[in-house]
């Protein structure tokens, strides 16, 4: 299975990326600044797909601040099977998709996968690893192979390698790649009237941030630029679309979260 798709992900995901990577890396001798013009590129031709995204989420969002939704909350607190019908009845007359900001929130990981094996393979050294990174560039570009292998230092970093626990400034980059998720994840959360919604809300809101954070210790510290880069930009597109979201609302909402669970227990 696994060798059938690998000639489809080479010609249209992992061999364009290369490619893409090294020209950009060709014009400006940098590539960190590669890196970064990459992810905008990478931003600009999935822009529609995440316009999509964020446009369900703001329309999720205000139908969940309306009038009729508070009351179906406190209506049907104690009917979870009657509420849920009530919420799949309100999106229909809404025309709201509670899955339509799904799809659009997976891209960022084929990219992810596919830069990955990019910074890997073209920052290779050895003969074995330059003769496999040539099979896959573009004949009709031969500056491309004039460059390999690509000068892998950016600031203070080595892009090819992963942060390293002896050397404190390398770990900002994961503590960038922890603080930006984090902060887009907690735009993008809807809020609840339901205290155990609101309550899974907020766990999502720490665990998945610290989850990527973590496994960035273990990634190219080129992938992290990566990753920060996309966040950073998905900041400013969300900010554009709906502002700061529940950026500034965690206390309210677990004051509220806290007062629903005493008023149950009561």
């Amino acid at each position: 299975m696994l060798d059938f798709l690998a000639p489809a992900w080479n010609m249209f995901v992992f061999d364009p990326m290369v490619n893409t990577l090294l020209y950009i890396y060709v014009l400006i001798k940098n590539y960190g600044i590669a890196i970064i013009l990459f992810t905008l590129l990478v931003r600009l031709v999935t822009l529609p797909f995440y316009w999509q995204q964020q446009k369900a989420f703001k329309k999720q969002q205000d139908l969940m601040k309306s009038k009729d939704w508070l009351e179906m909350q406190k209506k049907f607190a104690k009917d979870k099977e009657k509420l849920a019908q009530e919420q799949m009845r309100l999106y229909r007359e809404n025309g709201v998709n509670p899955l339509g900001g799904c799809l659009p929130a997976l891209i960022p990981w084929p990219v992810m996968i596919g830069l990955y094996q990019s910074i890997t393979m073209v920052m290779g050294a050895q003969p074995e690893q330059l003769m496999d990174l040539a099979k896959h560039l573009y004949t009709v570009l031969p500056e491309l192979a004039a460059a390999v292998p690509v000068n892998s230092d950016f600031l203070w970093m080595n892009l090819a390698a992963t942060p390293d626990l002896g050397v404190p400034l390398t770990l900002i980059v994961p503590a960038l790649v922890l603080g930006s998720t984090w902060v887009q994840q907690k735009m993008m959360t809807m809020p609840s009237a339901d205290p155990q919604a609101a309550q899974m809300n907020q766990s999502m809101q720490m665990m998945m941030p610290l989850f990527i954070g973590y496994i960035s210790l273990s990634f190219p510290i080129g992938l992290s630029l990566y990753w920060i880069v996309f966040n950073i930009v998905g900041i400013i597109q969300q900010y554009f679309t709906s502002g700061w979201g529940n950026l500034f609302a965690s206390a309210p909402a677990t004051a509220e979260a806290n007062k629903g669970k005493k008023n149950v227990a009561k």
